[in-house]
């Protein structure tokens, strides 16, 4: 089962039990599963996720479903304006979804302005709806959007290039001791290795799967184990690496951040 299906599965979870929350952040850039997570929440269906057929699950694929507001930048901008008509959007009843969805792609261009504007919605969401806010980063919203929101971190999509050499980060975290032709690579993965660390600190994953037991959480995804005061230790280490990768000894240097971690 990969990272993908557990989400899907613990959204399911949450489904069977009622405990489905109305705004979520998801962190990444694989708006397809946000788009099967939706369907998953809507679908009547008894199987296992969603039916792909029903009327529900074939107009949110087509993203033309009734009870969907969808808002996209336009010229690098979320205007107030979008935010006001997604207010009056979600009070109205469901035409025929479990949920009334709002979905803002692209949330790094919402504005200031925006943002604040948005807040009651996201303070005081009607119990029917479902607000999605997807961003590739975290850093990039605003704070008060971003306490206000369960936050869903998304496993990457397999289709996105760099996503191989997050992956061969990862295999090293897990063991795996690679072979690199040129010192180019080397220094990347370096540098991978350092973002990958810091996000487990950033996204706090000591947390994870507290989901049921509390009403603010956060959703994790992880595939490796651990402990966050050695990631510290190495993020220090690995950045004096990246800074020598030009001349280090690579062998040497993996070794030493092998000892740091694993």
């Amino acid at each position: 089962m990969d990272n993908s299906e557990k989400l899907l599965n613990y959204f399911s979870l949450l489904k069977q039990r009622d405990l489905t929350g109305t705004s979520y952040l998801f962190i990444g850039n694989n708006f397809d599963l946000v788009r099967k997570i939706i369907k998953l929440a809507n679908c009547r269906d008894d199987k296992k996720f969603y039916c792909d057929s029903c009327f529900d699950c074939r107009k949110f694929d087509e993203g033309s479903h009734p009870d969907l507001f969808l808002i996209e930048p336009k010229s690098l901008n979320i205007t107030i304006e979008n935010i006001r008509e997604s207010r009056q959007f979600i009070r109205l009843r469901s035409f025929s979804a479990n949920k009334k969805v709002i979905i803002i792609k692209e949330a790094e261009e919402l504005g200031e302005a925006a943002a604040n504007a948005f807040l009651k919605t996201l303070e005081e969401p009607p119990k029917n709806s479902f607000i999605a806010i997807c961003a590739e980063k975290i850093d990039s919203l605003l704070p008060t959007v971003v306490s206000r929101c369960r936050k869903v971190f998304l496993p990457s999509n397999d289709n996105i290039a760099d996503d191989s050499k997050v992956s061969l980060a990862r295999r090293f975290l897990s063991g795996e001791i690679p072979d690199f032709k040129e010192r180019a690579e080397f220094s990347s993965f370096i540098w991978t290795l350092a973002v990958v660390l810091r996000d487990k600190l950033v996204s706090g994953t000591d947390r994870n799967n507290r989901l049921l037991k509390e009403e603010h959480y956060e959703i994790i995804q992880r595939d490796f184990k651990l402990n966050t005061s050695n990631c510290i230790d190495a993020l220090r280490e690995i950045f004096e690496i990246y800074t020598a990768s030009a001349t280090i000894n690579e062998k040497l240097a993996l070794n030493i951040i092998k000892e740091k971690l694993l």
